[in-house]
């Protein structure tokens, strides 16, 4: 993730126009990456972090999302029941959260 993946990931935002730079250090911004079952903050900056939790929450209502996730942890939830109540409650209580969410599943092609 901190090499192969973050340098593909900067040439894709640099060729895409979504990169900035500014006082000669690049920036992009903060969004979540699973991979082979595990997940991944990518931050602005290019930084990579692995939470200790299994799960992970970014923008503007991603502390509530958290609150959600933590709260429904071992209830035996569906993954993505788990995420429709996270988002619910950061849409309740932040400004900038607000349906309609989207979902995408990416499965693993044949090899």
């Amino acid at each position: 993730m901190t090499t192969v993946f973050v340098d593909r990931l900067r040439k894709c935002l640099k060729d895409g126009g979504w990169a900035r730079k500014d006082s000669e250090q690049e920036q992009a911004g903060t969004f979540l990456v699973g991979v082979h079952g595990r997940l991944f903050t990518v931050y602005g900056d290019y930084q990579i972090a692995e939470p200790a939790d299994d799960y992970a929450a970014v923008g503007c209502g991603g502390e509530f999302a958290l609150g959600a996730l933590h709260a429904t942890e071992g209830l035996e939830l569906k993954p993505r029941r788990r995420l429709t109540l996270a988002l619910a409650a950061a849409g309740h209580h932040s400004a900038g959260v607000s349906e309609p969410f989207g979902y995408v599943t990416a499965r693993k092609g044949p090899a």
